[in-house]
């Protein structure tokens, strides 16, 4: 099944295809049953991931987007960041937006990019505005019901 991620069809070659499988429930896996399992949306509901589609609607993506609880601690605004003219919702668009354009670039078939996002921030000793670079990773995967989905955050987090 060939999904696309951006509503944009002017310029098809430009936007990623991604492949969505999913095993049926009746497939036995070779580890053996299922013990526990911690949904997408469970995850929503206890703040570890934190929904941010309806922003994502508005940079052009058509599937549902989560960024990870550490990347929303990330563009929360301290008392400093904000006096410099940072806001959340700015962070968030910048993170979405370059998230959108390397997907574009990306090769048909990836479903994962990595890409940076530069953050101003005041710097603690100094007082004094400053650059810093954050690396992320957007992945394009199943949901709870094989829907595809995208989920933003630092590499580590996944």
């Amino acid at each position: 099944m060939q999904l696309r991620l951006f509503d944009d069809s002017s310029t098809p070659a430009a936007h990623s295809a991604y492949s969505v499988q999913v095993a049926p429930p009746e497939e036995e896996s070779i580890f053996g049953p299922v013990i526990c399992a911690y949904s997408r949306a469970q995850a929503i509901e206890d703040g570890v991931l934190v929904d941010v589609s309806e922003t994502a609607k508005e940079v052009g993506f058509r599937w549902p987007v989560v960024i990870t609880a550490a990347l929303h601690d990330r563009l929360t605004l301290s008392q400093h960041d904000a006096s410099i003219g940072q806001d959340y919702d700015g962070r968030l668009w910048d993170a979405l937006w370059l998230a959108a354009y390397t997907i574009k670039l990306a090769d048909p078939g990836t479903d994962t990019v990595t890409y940076t996002v530069v953050l101003q921030e005041v710097e603690a000793k100094s007082g004094q505005p400053v650059n810093v670079d954050i690396r992320l990773w957007a992945v394009c995967g199943p949901g709870d019901e094989g829907e595809p989905v995208v989920t933003i955050g630092f590499p580590e987090d996944f």
